[in-house]
């Protein structure tokens, strides 16, 4: 189990053991904490046979969760872009059933926020009315996209960020070397950050912010830079950062960087001024709203970023 989530096992382990846990449990915390782990580490402690030591890892029950074919579990949502009413009915209904093994049954719905309201909603009678010994476990990266009426109906655990010391230290253990910035541009996950390091995508930031940042000397290169901007979406996250330290920095705000190894990037982009920079960064954040999946009708991508970088060039090119 990854370190980070030892304080939220702990006291979950312990009320599994105690037999003080609700039907309706929410597990929930950003993307790339394991959220995933957590909550079959909890199932398996659910289905356990020997409750007072749960999980025992050596019952009947365990070993069948460990292989992946404990009939009394029951995982939703690992698939697919959303989950909805015929799965959620599907589920209701195997939940209703009398356990096979006798210990109660467990349904793990991942990616719950991906529910349609149909879906939530036909979960809502399985959770005021629960079945024998069954149990619902709830994972979301987004709880605010779920139906406040589900949400009251669970109890709640959160796993939290772990610090950044801490997650430096794990990813070291894992043989790469990282950043602050390298945690700071996904968001503190040491899951993504391991990923995105592994993948070699380090470097491809460092070389794209670096030509964005001269795009007032060498104006040349704005095409290849919308390029690179455009072949995620997570790039342009990579420029609002850059873009928060300049404006940091043109304050005079004495505070870390998000991005420490692009501060002179950063400081020649301060030179254009708070407001400059302020209204820069307001209509990036207007560009990703945009560009968002679900915000009515299409963009053209290209034209909306195309647009963005020449008057960030010409405001550098004139600064």
């Amino acid at each position: 189990m990854y370190p980070w989530l030892i304080p939220v096992w702990q006291p979950l382990q312990r009320a599994v053991r105690e037999q003080h846990l609700g039907h309706g449990l929410l597990i929930k915390g950003m993307a790339g904490l394991g959220k995933r782990v957590l909550a079959g580490k909890l199932a398996t402690a659910l289905l356990c046979q020997h409750t007072s030591n749960a999980p025992c890892g050596i019952c009947h029950a365990c070993e069948l969760t460990a292989a992946g074919s404990h009939s009394d579990l029951h995982i939703v949502g690992r698939e697919g872009r959303s989950i909805g009413i015929d799965a959620i009915r599907e589920l209701s209904r195997i939940m209703s059933e009398s356990a096979r093994l006798g210990h109660g049954k467990v349904a793990v719905i991942e990616r719950a926020e991906l529910m349609t309201e149909a879906a939530a909603n036909g979960l809502l009678k399985t959770l005021e009315e629960p079945a024998g010994e069954a149990t619902l476990i709830l994972v979301s990266s987004r709880p605010e996209r779920l139906l406040p009426t589900l949400i009251s109906r669970c109890q709640q655990w959160l796993v939290p960020l772990p610090d950044t010391q801490s997650a430096l230290a794990w990813l070291n253990e894992q043989g790469v070397q990282a950043s602050p910035s390298a945690l700071s541009v996904n968001q503190g996950s040491p899951l993504q950050t391991l990923e995105y390091l592994s993948a070699g995508t380090d470097d491809k930031r460092l070389s794209l912010l670096a030509e964005l940042a001269g795009l007032g000397k060498q104006p040349g290169r704005l095409q290849k830079v919308q390029a690179g901007l455009q072949e995620q979406p997570v790039h342009l996250v990579w420029v609002q950062l850059l873009l928060q330290d300049a404006l940091q920095t043109a304050l005079g705000v004495r505070a870390p960087l998000k991005l420490a190894d692009c501060r002179q990037h950063s400081a020649l982009i301060a030179q254009l001024g708070p407001m400059q920079l302020h209204e820069l960064h307001s209509a990036l954040l207007e560009l990703r709203r945009c560009l968002q999946p679900g915000q009515g009708r299409p963009v053209n991508a290209g034209l909306q970023l195309s647009q963005w970088l020449h008057r960030l060039q010409q405001t550098l090119l004139h600064s």
